[in-house]
């Protein structure tokens, strides 16, 4: 392996992947006096991908980690940067105060559409036909004091009071391992006339229609937590034609379990067992409960693992339950939510992302600095489980967290010319790591 192997693969991605992304930066308007101005914008939105990408973990970081003449000089030949030294991190943070969160968010969604067009996913897709979009809400920033007017309000058990930014994600789900952030919305406050807070359920009924407007053709199966399990969220998803797999609690509609348990007897032949090695899946299913005008479907999972309690999943969906795809609704779409936890929140909360650390006190900040983590996150996964692949990681780096401070390293010692940049320009076939 060469000795700049880690920033040929990060070049090479970002230029195979997202050759636009540059010209997408230039698109974004400069709320600043340019007159009075040192760094381009163009400079300053690549600097603030870098702090995540290399994973420096704090703002402040910049000055100390990036402020080095080889890594300047290979920024300025491979992403066409002009300044001749580093950003500091609190100019980066007076330019993201004015800027408006939907111009970085748009260049997500170009970053997305990118890679549709690309069809890079498509033999990924569920049931062979359907995106898996897996939406759920995570915990942002938490502070003691009032951070801004958007806050939103929780007293502990113990009295204490906490004031938080939480964040409802849409990410999409494939099957190796990939968590790309697709739409955020963000949760808060901004009616001080409004007698509850702003909340996860709100946010869903903002985020749906604003996905439907991004992706109007996309073939999308959303998994959501019993939490979204209403009559407002399977209508909404039956009239953009998306698939859903909701987490269905008893409690969440009370008919519709009735109904189950009430129908599950006269549907005998809707069941399947499923074993292999210490687990055991036995399936039940109804189909066709009505509830306000729509037709829902109860699938059931009660699986047994040998030294371990029994577990019961239960999900409301409107795909075609059948003894053929029910262990694949179940398996490779329902329980796929976890990843969202894991290959997404986990990553960006403890894998180097450091996504509930404050990287500014601006609110419009906030939003920014959480855009530009997405994106960043966005093309470091496809430089992990494409020319880099999980199993090198694993043997050659250790961890995934170590091929972000690798690529720092690198920046810094090995110069690219004029020669490499004309290799990397080359057309490359990138595979997809699914081990």
């Amino acid at each position: 392996m060469s000795n700049n192997h880690t920033l040929v693969a990060f070049v090479k991605t970002t230029y195979h992947f997202f050759p636009n992304l540059l010209s997408w930066i230039n698109t974004i308007k400069d709320p600043r006096d340019t007159a009075k101005t040192n760094y381009p914008l163009k400079d300053l939105i690549l600097v603030g991908l870098l702090l995540f990408i290399f994973k420096l973990g704090a703002r402040r970081q910049i000055k100390f980690r990036l402020n080095d003449p080889i890594l300047i000089k290979n920024l300025q030949c491979v992403f066409q940067y002009k300044s001749e030294k580093m950003s500091h991190g609190d100019t980066l943070n007076e330019l993201l105060c004015k800027i408006n969160p939907d111009n970085l968010s748009n260049i997500r969604i170009l970053m997305i559409r990118r890679a549709l067009r690309m069809k890079c996913f498509e033999k990924y897709r569920f049931l062979d036909k359907y995106y898996l979009l897996v939406i759920d809400g995570t915990g942002h920033l938490c502070f003691s004091k009032r951070h801004c007017d958007q806050c939103l309000k929780k007293k502990l058990k113990n009295g204490e009071i906490i004031y938080y930014h939480p964040v409802l994600e849409a990410k999409l789900i494939l099957p190796f391992g990939m968590a790309l952030s697709l739409e955020t919305e963000f949760i808060e406050n901004t009616d001080p006339s409004a007698s509850r807070q702003d909340c996860e359920l709100k946010a869903c009924y903002r985020l749906l229609p604003r996905i439907k407007s991004r992706f109007p053709q996309l073939k999308i199966c959303i998994v959501l937590d019993s939490l979204f399990a209403n009559q407002q969220i399977i209508g909404m998803a039956e009239k953009y034609n998306w698939k859903y797999i909701i987490n269905f609690k008893s409690g969440s509609i009370p008919t519709i379990a009735q109904e189950f348990e009430a129908l599950l007897p006269l549907q005998p032949e809707n069941k399947l067992t499923y074993r292999q090695k210490d687990i055991c899946q036995d399936y039940k299913w109804v189909t066709e409960i009505e509830h306000e005008g729509h037709l829902v479907n109860v699938l059931s999972c009660h699986e047994t693992k040998k030294n371990e309690a029994p577990k019961k999943f239960v999900w409301l969906t409107n795909l075609n339950v059948t003894q053929k795809n029910c262990f694949i609704i179940g398996n490779e779409g329902g329980r796929k939510r976890w990843k969202i936890e894991n290959e997404g929140f986990n990553m960006q909360k403890n894998g180097g992302y450091n996504l509930e650390h404050a990287y500014s006190s601006n609110v419009l900040a906030v939003k920014n600095f959480y855009l530009l983590l997405q994106i960043a996150h966005i093309i470091a996964q496809f430089m992990e489980y494409g020319l880099l692949g999980k199993k090198v990681i694993r043997k050659v780096y250790g961890s995934v967290r170590n091929v972000a401070y690798k690529l720092l390293e690198e920046f810094k010692s090995a110069f690219l010319d004029n020669s490499a940049i004309d290799c990397l320009n080359k057309k490359i076939w990138v595979s997809f790591d699914t081990q």
